[in-house]
């Protein structure tokens, strides 16, 4: 069933590159066959050039002519090998270009849930090494059918007409070697499937050792060592596998090349005795032993290098296809009205638990309604669960029980809701300019520099930090780097930009401090009037400017109401205040 596996794979990678460029491949597989063709021509002119001289009466015209064949042939074999190859490359890169688009498709498609699977992570990890690899493992059959099988099927009647024993002798070497090949299939897919979560773990150790994002903890804690040891002992496993695949693998070589040059050796030895006997012609004997070079060299390639690459990469390639297969399509974009009311009914959420029993709720039975225009602040302990739920309310992830609805539009898997911005605690810092970080979030809206300005100006954002809207901000690629503080500013300016009905603020004022983030936040309160908002905040004195606050504890609405009202209440959230508040007096 494998080798079936192999070649079913291989229709399917060719069939998706002949919807990406049909008349790209059928260029391809055009001078591919020309390719084999001009092998043969080579090897025939040979022999009629070598008979020519031996039957020669001293005509110099003929010579010169068969001279000229000879050189013609030669020329052509040569510049179809370099073109083949050289288109082959040209189209290898087009090729990358729209599987990577393909793939990067599929990835934005999926639902954000998805990446808090480990299995998934591991699945997208192998598609994107797998995707590489798509048209040099996909064409092996194109390359065999157009160039090797029709070399070696032209060169075999060559050889049969010479002496029926040296074609046979041929095929007998040739299908024990494609059959050891394919056996590889087996080998190599399942090194791939143990190897992907190996290598996330030691990329991920890297990461940590080297990784912008880890450095600074690392060299304070001194541990760059011990994430170096992780990651050795993950190279250490992995150089482990691909160490004991590689070495079945070149015994299996070391047994074929023994077999194909005894098998070199017979066929030479019949040559000698039949140009001797009489049999064939110096002439023949002239073409067939210099062709014998090229014949083997092509059956190790298509064997030990093109049909093995292929089969040690169908697995990788496989994943991917596979995993392109799986796109859904265009997800469904939710237009929701310019004012709408938020629903939560009945709503329960379980992040994926692998290698536990059942589902571990992070929120549970969560009935929650929101007037278009209301400014409700969410407050709790760390862990409580206030972060998920904006992403529930957000359209990021869809609940595991229950239902989420806006003016009666339900969110559900698959279904992306258009209209709500966010700024999350964990923002990004994208190595582009300073406009760039703030309009990334609106692409198609207003581009005009007031409205940029603007709305730079409400939130606190210089345009100076970068030396202007057009300066590079990050020393990715040697832009100016900012504090902590800036680089939250402009995630804010990034969320108020976007055209929005809903904006969520998720703790984002982290490393802003009290007075900073009271400005901010009154300056929020004045920009989302227009729109429903919700903040996430552990400073409940900032809680304060929401119409409404939510206490959230243990994955439950525990409390819900005003300031004063909850203040006037016993409770957690008149708890929590006045703890905070004995650190202010």
């Amino acid at each position: 069933m494998r080798h079936k596996n192999f070649i079913y794979n291989n229709l399917v990678g060719i069939r998706l590159l002949y919807r990406m460029f049909p008349k790209s491949i059928i260029l391809y597989s055009v001078l591919q066959m020309l390719h084999g063709v001009s092998w043969v021509l080579q090897v025939m002119s040979v022999q009629y050039f070598f008979d020519g001289i031996s039957e020669n009466g001293g005509d110099v015209l003929s010579l010169v002519v068969k001279i000229l064949l000879l050189g013609a042939a030669c020329a052509f074999a040569q510049t179809m090998n370099g073109v083949a190859n050289c288109y082959g490359q040209i189209l290898n890169r087009k090729v990358i270009k729209e599987t990577n688009k393909v793939l990067f498709r599929t990835i934005d498609r999926k639902d954000a849930i998805a990446f808090e699977y480990a299995e998934e992570l591991d699945r997208i990890n192998k598609a994107v090494r797998g995707s590489e690899g798509v048209f040099w493992v996909s064409t092996t059959i194109l390359d065999i059918l157009f160039f090797y099988a029709f070399y070696f099927v032209v060169m075999s009647w060559y050889l049969f007409s010479l002496a029926p024993v040296l074609s046979i002798s041929t095929v007998i070497i040739f299908i024990p070697n494609v059959i050891t090949r394919l056996l590889h299939m087996i080998s190599f897919e399942h090194l791939e499937n143990e190897a992907a979560p190996v290598r996330r773990k030691m990329d991920y150790y890297g990461d940590c050792v080297i990784g912008k994002e880890y450095y600074k903890e690392t060299r304070l804690w001194g541990c760059g060592s011990y994430f170096f040891d992780r990651y050795n002992q993950m190279l250490k496993k992995l150089n482990g596998l691909h160490f004991r695949m590689q070495l079945r693998k070149e015994r299996v070589n070391f047994c074929i090349h023994v077999l194909t040059v005894a098998a070199y050796g017979a066929i030479i030895a019949m040559l000698v005795y039949y140009v001797l006997a009489g049999i064939i012609s110096v002439g023949a004997f002239a073409a067939v032993f210099a062709a014998l070079r090229e014949f083997y060299g092509f059956m190790d390639e298509v064997i030990s290098e093109r049909l093995a690459i292929a089969i040690e990469n169908m697995a990788m390639v496989k994943n991917y296809l596979a995993f392109i297969g799986e796109d859904p399509g265009e997800q469904e974009q939710i237009a929701l009205p310019e004012k709408f009311e938020i629903r939560l009914e009945d709503v329960s959420f379980a992040y994926p638990q692998s290698g536990t029993e059942g589902e571990k709720f992070v929120l549970s039975d969560i009935n929650l309604r929101i007037p278009w225009g209301q400014t409700v602040a969410l407050v709790g302990e760390n862990g409580s669960g206030k972060s998920t739920l904006c992403h529930i309310i957000a359209g990021l992830y869809s609940p595991t029980k229950g239902t989420v609805s806006y003016e009666g539009v339900q969110k559900g898997a698959g279904r992306i809701v258009r209209g709500i911005s966010a700024v999350f605690q964990k923002f990004c810092r994208y190595s582009m300019s300073l406009g760039e970080n703030i309009r990334i979030s609106d692409a198609a809206g207003d581009k005009s520099a007031d409205r940029l300005n603007r709305i730079c100006d409400d939130v606190g954002v210089d345009p100076g930090w970068a030396g202007g809207m057009d300066g590079m901000l990050g020393r990715e690629f040697g832009g100016t780097e900012l504090s902590g503080g800036q680089w939250q500013r402009i995630a804010i300016a990034r969320g108020i930009y976007r055209n929005n009905s809903l904006l969520i603020l998720d703790e984002p004022t982290a490393a802003i401090d009290a007075l900073e983030e009271k400005y901010l936040y009154e300056e929020f309160g004045r920009l989302s009037r227009n729109c429903t908002s919700i903040i996430v905040t552990h400073r409940l004195a900032s809680a304060q400017i929401a119409d409404r606050i939510l206490v959230i504890k243990e994955g439950r609405i525990v409390q819900d109401g005003s300031h004063d009202e909850l203040i006037a209440a016993e409770g957690e959230y008149k708890t929590m205040y006045e703890l905070q508040r004995q650190w202010y007096q």
